[in-house]
């Protein structure tokens, strides 16, 4: 079911899934992120996104969460801005097995949202993904990761987000249409990163408003490239 960023949040916050469509990716087809708050990942949930999606899950993680973790790039490549930064895979130290099952995963995931984790608490590489968000969120970078973890911090919870591609029953990403079907069927909102966009630049320029700067959605645009 369609709805929008407060919705997200609101769902997000009651533990619940949402579709997070990807609908400002320049020169790419439009497709969609199952999205899962990282706090709230258990195996049924872990299991539902493996499911319904690509498989490859990755987890949202902020610059500075990152840092405290000392979890690092990926080594090679060169920064593409418009590509995920993906950072070295990693597991919990204690409490899983292989670190594959939805079971591990999950906790792992669990771990990267949890403010009491610690560097020490987790082994690299490992089976869960991490990717690098931006600081300042879809403002910086208009694309799932980042609205993914705008919309956890909208719901209030840690801005650690795990998601992963929606796709179809040949394991092809769902386009606009079909991701409306999907979200219907399975009774989840659907929300687009444009609307998330739109209401980060609404609440910027209304906190610069009250401040006295009238020129917020100039500000605003210039934050978001």
């Amino acid at each position: 079911m369609s709805g929008g960023p407060d919705a997200a949040a609101a769902a997000l916050a009651a533990a619940r899934p949402v579709v997070l469509v990807d609908d400002l990716a320049p020169d790419a087809p439009v497709t969609g992120a199952l999205v899962v708050p990282g706090a709230d990942v258990d195996a049924t949930t872990m299991a539902l996104l493996v499911r319904e999606t690509s498989g490859v899950v990755v987890v949202a993680v902020t610059a500075e969460r990152l840092d405290l973790l000392r979890i690092p790039a990926q080594a090679g490549g060169r920064p593409d801005p418009g590509r995920p930064a993906f950072a070295v895979s990693v597991d919990l130290r204690a409490g899983v097995t292989t670190g594959i099952s939805a079971h591990d995963r999950a906790a792992t995931v669990r771990a990267l949202a949890d403010p009491a984790t610690r560097a020490q608490d987790l082994t690299l590489p490992g089976h869960v993904l991490p990717v690098r968000v931006r600081d300042g969120g879809v403002l910086s970078r208009p694309r799932v990761e980042e609205a993914a973890v705008d919309l956890c911090r909208a719901a209030g919870l840690s801005p650690v987000a795990a998601l992963a591609t929606v796709v179809d029953e040949h394991g092809e990403p769902r386009g606009p249409d079909a991701l409306e079907r999907f979200a219907d069927h399975h009774g989840l909102v659907l929300v687009c990163v444009s609307e998330v966009l739109a209401r980060r630049r609404a609440e910027l320029a209304h906190v610069l408003h009250d401040l006295g700067m009238g020129r917020a959605v100039l500000v605003t645009d210039a934050l978001a490239g």
